[in-house]
């Protein structure tokens, strides 16, 4: 027998090993050539490649704009086909690759249910499916009635009803809320992410991937394949309306909150069922199921990632937690006693992914609504998971985070009134930081009076250019009084570049929330001359989903009830749904 000693075993052994090593990838499907044959989408390369790849194309993109001098809008100086005639499908997978898909549809819209088991509603003649349609105050559930003198006190819940002028408004926010209620018990598509066309499949090619498009992104007409994609901010480009995914969650977001409402003012156990059904579907059913991470949220064609903004994408998740806060004491959750702990699970593992993400973390250090909205979403996410200690610091540092360095000493927001449509997004923004403060109060933390240090930054307008400003020394007091001030003006008097359109009925409510908070008399005068101005700008414009009945200027602002009781209840009861 011959014994093998030493350096000379070891040489053996590691020889053998790559021996075999070698044999093994030689023979698996995943070697060189078999890799060469599979399509490519993008799903072979690593995070880290991937955001090298990010990198490069930024730095390309940056280049061609300083070589060629780039106006802010390329097509304003020459005769070229205007941009909507430039779009052309995303995504197109090669012929005769279908990403073994088999369910998704063929069709430019999304499938209805087909055969099987129907969602509830689905089989509902609506017309006559007894769906309550107005407030009746004997239909509302003590149980109801003792949550909201819980929350808001007793006292203070009898005074805040006793005024003539919110009785009625009651009755028409729970008509408004049973309209949208009724439409989304009734609604039968299918909302799930696998619910897109196979042409608009990810770079990953996993159709359970959810996907959008870059809203602000369009073809490039100086290159002869069109890459990069270029910005022209302010302006939406048509073909995010091609992939579905964005619309459908917004939808289900939208419906669980409805529903949770209708079920919460009148105990119709049908709006809770739909809701779990809603929830599954979109999370926890095997073949209908998001994968719990926005990789592609805000694709720009030609990218092997989504951006950063594409987190925004989650931000309402807060209405479905509102929704099934509303019916934790329903049946239909009693049925379903694993359901809150498998969603916990999912939202547990989208955590993770935000927190090792470059995406979502490009948005956590935003400093304009792309960053208020992130809080506001993974505030949200973390109640919903229990974790409130967690909670409560990411709360507490939202005063210097963002609302300090957001709001300047006369109220405006300075890194939103640089944008071309800079009222929106000054109201759009300002909603957040309201959104954030009720938050905040569930945790015994007010951000509603917080100003942060006057000081001198430089915001960054494009890859080129950056403008000096100065930041901080207002509260969201002052923000929502100087919106409120130009709204009730001529739109020419806003002191800064607008294209876009405004609406009033957003500020009047948030002026009435101040009314709330800062006190009445403070806002009296400014909400009556807010409510002019809407009744003379907006008449009969409401917030209908689809087949809804509009609201008419009497029915002031369905929702602004609503949510004044959410922010009587400090956000213990639901937030002011946007």
């Amino acid at each position: 027998m011959v014994y093998i000693r030493g350096s000379s075993k070891r040489t053996i052994t590691v020889v053998l090993g790559l021996c075999v090593v070698f044999v093994l990838f030689t023979l698996t499907p995943y070697s060189d050539k078999a890799l060469s044959n599979l399509p490519d989408h993008g799903f072979r390369h690593s995070t880290e490649d991937q955001a090298l790849e990010q990198e490069r194309r930024r730095k390309q993109k940056e280049q061609w704009e300083n070589e060629h001098n780039m106006p802010e809008n390329p097509y304003q100086n020459e005769q070229v086909e205007k941009p909507e005639e430039l779009n052309k499908q995303l995504f197109e997978n090669p012929p005769g690759h279908d990403n073994g898909n088999t369910n998704a549809p063929s069709n430019d819209e999304p499938r209805q249910q087909k055969q099987g088991k129907p969602s509830p509603g689905q089989d509902e003649d609506s017309p006559n499916d007894g769906l309550p349609t107005e407030f009746l105050e004997f239909r509302v559930p003590s149980s109801s009635q003792q949550i909201m003198e819980t929350k808001i006190g007793a006292s203070r819940l009898k005074e805040f009803l006793a005024e003539k002028q919110n009785i009625e408004a009651r009755e028409v926010a729970v008509a408004y809320i049973l309209r949208q209620a009724n439409v989304a018990y009734r609604n039968n598509t299918v909302y799930s992410v696998v619910n897109k066309p196979e042409t608009k499949i990810p770079p990953s090619g996993d159709i359970h991937d959810y996907t959008s498009l870059a809203r602000y992104f369009w073809k490039n007409p100086k290159t002869p394949d069109n890459l990069p994609y270029i910005r022209l901010d302010g302006k939406p480009n048509p073909d995010m309306d091609s992939v579905w995914d964005y619309r459908l969650l917004r939808k289900m977001f939208r419906d669980c909150y409805y529903m949770g409402q209708g079920y919460f003012w009148t105990g119709d156990e049908r709006y809770a069922e739909k809701i779990v059904y809603r929830v599954k579907e979109w999370f926890l059913d095997e073949k209908t199921k998001m994968n719990p991470h926005l990789k592609y949220g805000s694709l720009i064609f030609g990218n092997p990632l989504g951006r950063a903004q594409g987190v925004l994408d989650m931000f309402k998740v807060y209405g479905m937690f509102d929704g099934l806060k509303a019916i934790q004491g329903s049946k239909a959750m009693q049925r379903e006693p694993e359901l809150i702990k498998n969603l916990q699970s999912w939202f547990t593992d989208y955590l993770v992914w935000m927190d090792a993400s470059i995406q979502a973390n490009q948005e956590k250090n935003a400093h304009n609504n792309h960053g208020t909205y992130f809080t506001v979403q993974y505030l949200s996410i973390l109640e919903f998971l229990g974790r409130d200690a967690d909670a409560k610091v990411m709360a507490e540092d939202a005063k210097a985070v963002r609302v300090g360095p957001q709001i300047r000493e006369d109220g405006a927001q300075p890194h939103e009134t640089i944008r071309p449509i800079s009222f929106f997004y000054s109201t759009f923004n300002l909603q957040g930081l309201i959104l954030l403060a009720i938050q905040a109060d569930s945790h015994g933390i007010s951000l509603w009076n917080h100003r942060g240090p006057i000081e001198d930054k430089t915001i960054r307008i494009n890859s080129s250019k950056s403008v000096p400003i100065k930041v901080g020394g207002g509260s969201i007091e002052d923000a929502v009084r100087y919106l409120s001030l130009y709204a009730v003006r001529d739109p020419s008097e806003w002191p800064y570049p607008d294209s876009g359109t405004r609406n009033e009925r957003d500020v009047l409510k948030m002026a009435r929330i101040a009314a709330l908070v800062y006190g009445k008399d403070k806002w009296e005068e400014l909400i009556e001359n807010l409510e002019a101005k809407v009744d003379e700008n907006q008449p009969g414009e409401g917030e209908g989903g689809e087949g809804a009945t509009t609201t008419t200027a009497d029915d002031g602002d369905p929702n602004g009830f609503i949510c004044e009781l959410g922010v009587l209840s400090k956000g213990t009861l639901w937030h002011c749904y946007k």
